[in-house]
């Protein structure tokens, strides 16, 4: 500080080995004689930076501070550096460049012995409209580039999540309206078989004794909230049918498009760092590096928040941009069900592992996430064989097909008795007729379990776009805007 151990102020000291500023003249003639340019041997010639040179062109003029020669009023010329250095007597940090200013014009002649610094150097500091005939190559620090975010990038970035956010609000509005009563259009149904249905010539349905009847009773409560599948009971699901929408799938292919376009976007942050956006210049796109900084951590959490909320709602997400509807008039039918915790071993507890247990059950039933979605298409199999036959409508949900009771608007399975007794499976050792077979595959279908292979293309989608990896990403950009390239790699 500037006080000794008694608390007085501390006496200046002297500050020897300074080096004097360039002084920029109108005309070299104009130089002091301890500064004045030098004859140059044959050959060379003195240039605007005060020293000789075979050649001016490519000289940089010190006196210009970057400015091009239109930029200024006047052009000023480099006097030659001085050779020496001064010393200042009681150096005093605050004034420290009026201080080595006077100094050097002291040293030089310029200003007379007996002067105070008070009375200054008597020459003026740079500007780029100067006009007096010397100054101190004292050049203006340069502004640090600086984003207004009014530039056309951004404003183009503004319209694009407006109007996606407009979009989005007025679909939410207008599915809202279209599916306000959708709760009463929804079916709960068992998971079991409900019917066995007896021969086609016959026309035998009658209820079957092995049916959950708490299930029964459960599916035909009216008090039932049918708005999720929360409150259903194991073994009970819950059926929502869907229709298209030509705006709604506009929408979802938008949603897509945008996920995309994060990626861009932050491939395009990284790439500015590297400086190969514009013109081969770092930050030539975001100015400088802390903006760059500010944009790329908005845009990395911004981006990465979206993508979680369409992995976490990926299940769901096509059937967003749909119009639920009774399932009779549905496209295809999202099937709901709470899935069984499975617990394979259980350890001792202690106080924490209690603690954990009850947050991740609560942060499960918060979020829904022991309910499974799955969407089925409805699919159509003739009643009868033959061309123009009637057509029974069902859908396949792990591997045990509901047929579409058009009577109730319900799905159900079905199963069929093979008999109670040997005589009863005896009298069926002739087959089945044709009529019989096809009214019993009708209604469940080939024994025979279809696994669908998804496609080279689709199947690395489906690995890649998940939590896991979306995490992977999301660390791999974080190493790449910081120059870890490597790391990512």
């Amino acid at each position: 500080n500037s006080v000794d151990v008694n608390g007085k102020t501390c006496p200046l000291l002297d500050r020897a080995g300074l080096t004097c500023p360039v002084l920029c003249v109108r005309s070299f003639n104009d130089c002091p004689a301890e500064i004045k340019p030098a004859s140059c041997s044959d050959g060379q010639q003195i240039c605007d930076d005060g020293s000789c040179h075979d050649s001016c062109s490519g000289i940089v003029n010190p006196c210009l501070c970057g400015f091009a020669e239109s930029g200024v009023t006047n052009v000023y010329r480099a006097c030659p550096a001085y050779g020496g250095t001064v010393s200042i007597k009681r150096y005093d940090p605050s004034i420290k460049q009026q201080q080595l200013e006077f100094t050097c014009a002291q040293r030089w002649g310029m200003v007379a012995s007996n002067a105070t610094v008070d009375s200054g150097s008597g020459i003026a500091t740079w500007t780029n409209n100067a006009t007096e005939t010397m100054l101190w190559n004292v050049c203006p620090t340069a502004q640090e580039a600086k984003l207004t975010f009014k530039e056309n990038f951004c404003l183009a970035f503004y319209g694009i999540i407006g109007v996606e956010v407009v979009l989005y609000l007025a679909w939410h509005i207008y599915k809202s309206i279209r599916e306000r009563h959708a709760a009463s259009l929804r079916q709960v149904c068992s998971s079991l078989p409900a019917k066995i249905v007896g021969s086609a010539d016959k026309g035998i349905y009658m209820a079957s004794d092995k049916r959950d009847t708490s299930a029964e009773a459960f599916e035909h409560m009216d008090s039932f909230d049918k708005g999720s599948a929360v409150q259903l009971p194991d073994g009970m699901m819950l059926l929502r049918g869907f229709d298209g929408d030509v705006g709604g799938a506009a929408l979802y292919y938008l949603a897509l498009l945008s996920t995309c376009g994060w990626l861009v976007v932050l491939a395009i942050i990284v790439a500015d760092y590297y400086g190969k956006v514009k013109g081969g210049i770092a930050y030539g796109l975001l100015a400088n590096s802390t903006t760059s900084m500010y944009v790329f951590v908005f845009v990395w959490h911004l981006g990465g928040l979206w993508m979680i909320t369409m992995l976490a709602c990926k299940s769901k997400l096509r059937n967003y941009f749909r119009i639920e509807c009774a399932l009779p008039a549905a496209r295809v039918v999202q099937v709901e069900q709470r899935r069984a915790e499975v617990i394979l071993m259980e350890g001792e507890h202690s106080r924490l592992t209690a603690l954990a247990n009850a947050l991740r059950d609560a942060l499960v039933r918060r979020l829904h996430l022991d309910i499974s979605a799955e969407t089925c298409a409805l699919q159509k199999v003739a009643v009868v064989a033959g061309e123009g036959g009637a057509r029974r409508e069902y859908i396949e949900y792990r591997c045990t097909r509901y047929v579409l009771d058009k009577s109730s608007g319900r799905f159900q399975s079905y199963m069929f008795s093979l008999g109670d007794t040997h005589r009863a499976l005896l009298e069926k050792g002739n087959g089945l007729s044709s009529g019989e077979a096809q009214h019993r595959g009708s209604h469940i279908g080939e024994n025979f379990i279809r696994v669908s292979v998804a496609s080279f293309p689709v199947a690395v989608l489906q690995e890649f776009f998940s939590f896991f990896y979306l995490y992977q990403l999301m660390a791999m950009w974080v190493w790449f805007y910081f120059n870890y390239y490597k790391m990512a790699l």
